[in-house]
């Protein structure tokens, strides 16, 4: 009887452990995925916002008012454009000029050439009107500009917002909450967001990917780190990472699709490469310096340089 309650004793304790194993296995493989889907999702936003920027996202915004949008001139669209029928101020960015097409210019276009209707009406029509001019590349103004002054392109698209643009800055959120509670990974999502935005003038990730830069500030201070300096890696590899995607976009023919999957691809690689020489950084600085070094002795005039320090500059996260 005691070999039997010692055998039953021994058995339970076997479950035991296999289920401890299982479970332990289990929280390690969706761990494992989680943070796979959240680190593809994070760098999936940050392509996007470069895939989208590209030719100014005339695509997709292309795309977006050809299937939700109907662009049928209407007598509120043409009290709207009033000022660029009789002027032709600003030619194709007239928007930016007239005035008629800021949320104060539009609302008074919709009340004066509608006057009989309610106010439910009007603001009804006022928003299908503005929707109608809000989905397009150009978009609508953000500032009314003085035509005397002559603005260059570049600062024409940034002064526009428009769906796409909206859209862009929404799943830039998602990177955001992705990396919620890991400073480093918000530095570097936001530089890298940052970087694509300001070089492809979109201005509207950019200003969401600033939430992402105070949470990683508050995150620090609440940790009692007031060293900021280790965040100089993660900003420098969100900004290489920005870089290679808007590189390879302008380098790659094709579309919209082509760039955000190659965006996506080429942002994995970075990491992953990124990631190895952190791991084997020293192998790789000592590599280099054997090579200068082979490089001064063939070349005698390059002697007197300094070889590359053993270790040095931020380490890579």
């Amino acid at each position: 009887m005691d070999s039997l309650d010692a055998w039953r004793q021994r058995a339970t304790q076997v479950t035991s452990r296999w289920r401890g194993a299982g479970r332990v296995a289990s929280e390690r493989a969706s761990n494992s995925v989680a943070g796979g889907l959240s680190a593809t999702a994070s760098v999936a936003s940050e392509a996007y916002t470069a895939a989208l920027d590209w030719k100014n996202n005339s695509e997709f915004s292309n795309w977006l008012t050809n299937h939700l949008s109907n662009q049928h001139a209407t007598l509120v669209s043409k009290a709207m454009d009033a000022e660029y029928l009789r002027t032709h101020i600003g030619g194709g960015w007239h928007r930016l000029y007239d005035g008629g097409h800021s949320l104060a210019g539009s609302w008074k276009a919709v009340s004066s050439s509608l006057p009989d209707l309610g106010a439910l009406d009007q603001l009804g029509i006022w928003a299908n009107e503005y929707w109608k001019d809000l989905i397009t590349t150009r978009g609508m103004p953000i500032l009314i500009l003085d035509h005397a002054d002559q603005v260059s392109e570049y600062f024409k698209h940034l002064d526009c917002v428009n769906v796409a643009q909206l859209i862009g800055g929404e799943i830039c959120g998602v990177s955001i909450y992705c990396n919620w509670n890991d400073p480093a990974k918000l530095v570097a999502s936001a530089t890298a967001t940052e970087c694509s935005g300001m070089v492809l003038a979109n201005v509207v990730a950019p200003l969401v990917s600033l939430i992402a830069l105070g949470r990683a500030y508050f995150l620090i201070k609440k940790s009692q780190q007031d060293d900021l300096q280790g965040l100089i890696a993660p900003a420098m590899k969100g900004l290489s990472r920005s870089g290679a995607t808007v590189l390879l976009i302008t380098v790659i023919p094709g579309g919209f699709l082509l760039h955000l999957s190659s965006g996506i691809v080429i942002s994995l690689a970075h990491g992953y490469v990124w990631d190895k020489g952190n791991e084997n950084k020293d192998a790789i600085l000592a590599m280099m310096k054997g090579c200068l070094g082979n490089l001064q002795n063939g070349l005698p005039g390059l002697r007197g340089l300094p070889l590359l320090p053993q270790s040095g500059g931020p380490a890579l996260v």
